[in-house]
């Protein structure tokens, strides 16, 4: 018997103590995935590739944090247990999100909605809400020594050492590189 996914462990997560990162994304959880969600349920099929289940996880999760991660002093960072499930959806959703970028044919009906939803709704582009949504990806998604020892350090409030000075430089590059503001 292979183990589920939704038995993984909570992921810890590192994130910038400046909420923009996240709150600039608030508008994909109502303004985009709360309607592709919508018509993925009404459709009752994969019409929309992904289940309405999987939107509706990833516009929740998006939202959720948005809503409750304060505002904190610069250098500040926060440490949080995201489910593994929520980050599986949150990936599918964004690959899925991709391949309707790239012209894959079989998100012809995502992609009619998309453009649809680009004339009306959204506040910005198809593409801008996929850079968007890569950059919440990256931000919850990062998983490297320097946002281990991070992560060790905030949740035992251990002082700062060497180490962790040098693993807050590493993740503040990556977050950089990933176009985070922070």
């Amino acid at each position: 018997m292979s183990p589920s996914q939704r038995s993984e462990p909570d992921r810890p997560c590192v994130l910038p103590g400046d909420p923009a990162w996240i709150q600039e994304a608030r508008y994909l959880d109502e303004n985009l995935l709360s309607i592709i969600a919508a018509a993925a349920r009404v459709a009752g099929d994969y019409r929309y590739v992904l289940p309405a289940l999987s939107y509706d996880v990833t516009a929740a999760t998006i939202g959720r944090l948005a809503d409750q991660l304060p505002a904190a002093s610069e250098g500040r960072l926060y440490l949080l247990a995201l489910p593994a499930w929520e980050l599986e959806h949150l990936w599918k959703v964004l690959q899925v999100l991709r391949r309707v970028r790239a012209g894959d044919p079989e998100t012809g009906e995502l992609y009619d909605l998309l453009k649809d939803l680009e004339r009306g709704l959204l506040p910005c582009t198809v593409e801008q809400c996929v850079a968007d949504l890569q950059r919440v990806v990256a931000v919850l998604t990062l998983d490297t020594p320097a946002v281990r020892t991070l992560a060790t350090t905030l949740a035992l409030g251990a002082p700062r050492d060497a180490a962790a000075h040098r693993a807050y430089e590493e993740v503040e590059a990556a977050w950089a590189a990933a176009g985070v503001r922070y």
